[in-house]
């Protein structure tokens, strides 16, 4: 039986010497060789050709000791997949050209099949676990329902959500109804990848920071649990991020994910308090530390998250707060990531 990678061992309990370490959007616009190939493909064309996809998810080995490979792709790749008209705008985002509005509209994703839909996935998958050492994970990833939503219904990113939140509001049984639809679908979207040779996955809920807690506790909890014990039942780590959301701290206990991972807001220690170290914890130097400090101030940082995450009671992967931002240094990550290696636990 082949071994596994070491942040799946580390987050089993086994004593491996340091923390694993890894970044969210490693295989992003700070790397040079992303920013050629992107010359030449629109970004859905990146995302949706296998070689184009597994290129770019292993661009940062070249540079980074990284412990970890996040497959490059996108939060509304699923939605893309099923048809939807989904265009990324340079300096705007995604911009759906007809938002999803009421029940009827996500009943496309009753319809969704992953080998159909997303099979580029899976084909870019298993090109990218075949050029990973046994030592490296492969994470896979999707959007949790609420934050692709939120681009669904809007139409693309604003401050205030007035759509989505008016209609969670007026009302929210055929809100959450919508998003139980989406749920099912993003269920059968992680286990394709998990069929497809991923280690763990990583939920992203960026927007959850907009959610009020009375309706996060009596609608969205049940909802994410359901999710999260479906995706477990394959075999996967589960690492939920949730940017912003220190109102929902003590209520994220009630959650059944393997692993939280940390925005810069708030320290590791002070969230393994609130959820009475219910979970590992992964995180959360902040991304414009690399970005604007040097690199001699990134190692001094990186060395106090590991002094913190030393006093955890549960295993903690290192990561940032958030993505890595595109004008960032490469020397400030090759910094983080060499630095956080080295630091013997």
């Amino acid at each position: 039986m082949s071994q596994k990678p070491f942040l799946i061992r580390h987050l089993e309990g086994e004593k491996l010497g340091r923390f694993p370490v890894w970044m969210m959007r490693q295989a992003g616009r700070y790397l040079s060789s992303y920013r050629e190939l992107r010359k030449n493909h629109s970004f859905w064309e990146m995302v949706s050709s296998p070689e184009l996809a597994a290129k770019v998810s292993l661009l940062p080995l070249e540079e980074l000791s990284v412990d970890a490979v996040i497959f490059f792709s996108d939060i509304l790749t699923l939605p893309y997949g099923l048809g939807l008209p989904i265009e990324m705008r340079e300096s705007v985002g995604p911009v759906l050209t007809s938002p999803l509005t009421k029940l009827q509209d996500f009943e496309v994703f009753k319809t969704f099949q992953a080998e159909e839909h997303t099979g580029f996935v899976g084909e870019a998958l298993v090109k990218i676990k075949k050029q990973l050492s046994a030592e490296t994970a492969l994470l896979g990833f999707a959007g949790a329902p609420w934050t692709v939503a939120c681009y669904l219904v809007e139409g693309k990113s604003n401050r205030n959500f007035p759509q989505i939140k008016g209609w969670m509001y007026q009302d929210p049984q055929t809100f959450f109804a919508a998003l139980d639809l989406l749920s099912e679908a993003t269920v059968k979207y992680l286990i394709q990848q998990k069929r497809s040779g991923v280690d763990a996955v990583q939920i992203f809920d960026t927007w959850l920071s907009e959610m009020p807690r009375t309706i996060f506790n009596k609608f969205y909890v049940p909802l994410m649990n359901r999710l999260f014990s479906q995706v477990r039942e394959s075999g996967l780590k589960v690492i939920y991020f949730a940017k912003g959301s220190c109102h929902l701290l003590e209520d994220f206990r009630q959650l059944h994910c393997d692993v939280l991972s940390v925005d810069q807001t708030v320290d590791l220690l002070s969230v393994e308090k609130l959820t009475q170290a219910q979970f590992a914890l992964q995180g959360n130097l902040d991304p414009v530390l690399l970005l604007k400090a040097d690199s001699g101030l990134v190692r001094r940082e990186t060395r106090l998250l590991v002094q913190e995450a030393r006093q955890l009671k549960r295993p903690a992967i290192l990561n940032l707060g958030h993505g890595i931002l595109p004008a960032t240094p490469l020397e400030n990550a090759k910094a983080f990531i060499e630095e956080a290696r080295t630091q013997w636990i």
